[in-house]
């Protein structure tokens, strides 16, 4: 058994790449079509970022695919130290194949590969639960998603909010460490990653043939430079009178109290006055308390983090707790 990097236009790859998004896209297709998945896919892969953080691995034996995965080296911040993390996604086992451990015998090469990088954790979300992965190591870092009301007033707040753009990639992820240092786990990108994390959603909801998603990325500026930014994932009702749905994949400010994002949020509901307002959900972290908005808890998150720790006398202690964690769904892999 042998673990390959199918990034490469080798055709024997193209085979394996294409028997994977075959299988996988009934699971994870999310309304586009075979062909606009592969494309989705592939163009992660293109972007500067995802050349050299991001690869689609497989586990196979005498050219039969066993198992596969994506992929992917973060920098994390944990206890005041930043570390270099593998992050597993897409864990996915041909039909023919299950049952046999593949599956777990590429997660563990994936740790193997990442403790000889120099990783200090590999990390997942899972969909299946935390049982299976647990048996492997991994343990769960709590976090819940939460309902946002944005308090209203007549008129809009004087803030000027202008779209997001490639440039603003370095004071958004600027932004994002400055707050995550007040945590003890959190994501740390760079310029390239924030720009990465807006195409991939922007490609998404532009592949999908149906046009019920957009995206919108905005940023507030000071001297030319951006200092509060909201991305948002925005699903169109299916039913004529009902709210839009606004996914808050991440935002960031760099007044500790984060007032520019509640005064964001106030802008753009102000575009349609009279409309029904949407319904607001993100990853919201404790501690960040916009004086314009209402955060209410919904409970665990579906998407289930988990991490394990891989350097030899790493010991994170106390465990993590959702106060300790600055992750947003849109960082979500």
């Amino acid at each position: 058994m042998t673990l390959q990097i199918l990034n490469g236009a080798w055709p024997p790859y193209n085979r394996l790449l294409d028997q994977i998004l075959d299988e996988s896209w009934p699971q994870w297709g999310d309304g586009l079509t075979r062909e606009a998945y592969g494309q989705w896919n592939a163009a992660q892969l293109r972007t500067p970022w995802g050349r050299s953080r991001l690869a689609r691995v497989a586990l196979v034996d005498d050219g039969r695919l066993l198992a596969s995965a994506k992929r992917y080296r973060f920098t994390v911040l944990l206890d005041g130290q930043q570390v270099s993390a593998t992050g597993i996604g897409a864990v996915f086992t041909p039909p023919a194949e299950r049952g046999r451990g593949h599956a777990s015998r590429l997660i563990e090469q994936l740790c193997d590969e990442g403790r000889a990088d120099g990783c200090a954790l590999a990390m997942l979300f899972s969909e299946i639960g935390s049982a299976y992965y647990e048996r492997l190591g991994f343990r769960v870092v709590p976090h819940s998603t939460s309902d946002i009301t944005v308090k209203t007033k007549d008129g809009a707040p004087a803030v000027l909010v202008r779209a997001g753009e490639q440039r603003d990639a370095a004071s958004v992820a600027e932004t994002h460490v400055r707050r995550v240092e007040h945590y003890r786990f959190g994501l740390v990108p760079d310029a390239d990653q924030v720009n990465y994390s807006v195409a991939k959603k922007r490609m998404l909801a532009g592949l999908d043939p149906t046009g019920r998603r957009t995206v919108e990325y905005f940023v507030t500026e000071e001297g030319c430079q951006a200092v509060a930014f909201v991305l948002l994932q925005v699903t169109r009702p299916q039913r004529p009178g009902d709210p839009e749905g606004w996914s808050l994949a991440a935002c960031g400010d760099r007044d500790p109290e984060g007032a520019r994002i509640g005064a964001m949020l106030q802008v753009l509901l102000a575009r349609h006055p009279g409309e029904r307002p949407p319904v607001i959900r993100a990853w919201w972290p404790e501690g960040l308390r916009p004086p314009q908005l209402e955060i209410t808890r919904r409970g665990q998150a579906a998407e289930i983090m988990m991490i394990r720790p891989l350097r030899e006398g790493l010991h994170v202690e106390p465990w993590l707790d959702e106060g300790d964690t600055f992750w947003w769904h849109g960082d979500a892999f």
